[in-house]
């Protein structure tokens, strides 16, 4: 008899702590709708007198709301995240201070650099020492001649080590400083960069920093504009050298609210990919998913980005 009113009340307590949750849940939800009714009715503050643009913004701080019953997704990778960069939030995260190296996730602060240092119509004349860069070559011919947007395509979509050293080696000798001035002018607490491509192990971050990064890598919509492109073609200036290029994000055209991406392996930073998702066309809401030292970075980043979907009212 001890043993059944032990599970009896074992089972109560679990039972009231989930009438809790579903309660919280439709709580936060009935705020949202209330707001969204005061929005679209054009009513104001009883008292106050305020603008529906005030009434907006109070209401506005009750989204992203959380689905509760919804458990987090078990995420293998070394550090994962997703950030609200709206908010300026996260709404997962694992181990996001811990510093692991970064691949070629590298290249979006290569791509920061370089456009704050060059004009996109100038031109390189493609040297044999960029072409000795070890890694994804991109398949530059030594002599040809690329604009500095061109090399920026070949080194984002298919992560050309080839066009990120061409690029560096364009603007400054002291780009790798550069580099690290940027880090530090953006706050980033554990980052460092020992060269431009992302195949050094000393090339790491946290996913901390790495959403900083994202953050700022919005203001450069060039960017972005590339990361959305799975396939394209790219001609040296004379028309005589042509580059299919093809993504390395798997994950584009296969998920309707994804943005683009930044894909990165080493055999010591294991597989890493950035994605940026638009959430809504409404409030132009953005979230970023973050994977670190995954032995599956599409599949892990496909979780996190459906699990936000999923779990929070946007």
């Amino acid at each position: 008899m001890k043993l059944i009113k032990e599970y009896l009340e074992t089972k109560k307590l679990v039972l009231v702590i989930t009438v809790l949750i579903i309660c919280l849940s439709t709580a936060s939800l009935l705020l949202a709708i209330e707001g969204n009714s005061r929005e679209s009715s054009g009513s104001v503050f009883a008292d106050s007198g305020e603008s529906n643009s005030s009434d907006f913004s109070l209401n506005s701080k009750f989204l992203p709301i959380r689905d509760w019953t919804i458990t987090e997704p078990e995420i293998e990778a070394e550090s994962a995240a997703i950030f609200d960069l709206t908010d300026e939030k996260f709404i997962y995260q694992k181990n996001i201070k811990k510093e692991l190296p970064i691949a070629s996730l590298t290249k979006i602060m290569t791509a920061l650099v370089v456009l704050e240092n060059l004009n996109l119509d100038d031109t390189i004349i493609i040297s044999e020492e960029a072409l000795k860069a070890e890694g994804i070559q991109g398949g530059l011919v030594a002599g040809e001649t690329l604009s500095i947007k061109n090399l920026l395509y070949i080194m984002l979509v298919e992560s050309s080590n080839d066009a990120a050293i061409a690029l560096a080696d364009a603007v400054a000798d002291d780009f790798i400083s550069l580099m690290n001035k940027k880090a530090l002018s953006l706050g980033l607490e554990n980052t460092y960069f020992a060269e431009p491509t992302g195949i050094s192990k000393w090339n790491y971050s946290t996913a901390s920093d790495l959403a900083k990064i994202i953050k700022h890598s919005l203001t450069s919509p060039l960017i972005w504009e590339i990361l959305e492109i799975k396939e394209i073609e790219i001609f040296s200036e004379d028309s005589v050298v042509q580059h299919g290029l093809l993504s390395t994000n798997k994950l584009l055209e296969t998920i309707s609210d994804l943005v683009g991406g930044k894909t990165g392996f080493t055999e010591e930073a294991g597989g890493c990919l950035i994605t940026l998702i638009k959430i809504s066309e409404k409030t132009d809401r953005y979230f970023t998913t973050i994977i670190l030292g995954s032995k599956n970075r599409e599949l892990e980043s496909k979780k996190l980005i459906e699990w936000a979907q999923k779990a929070y009212i946007w």
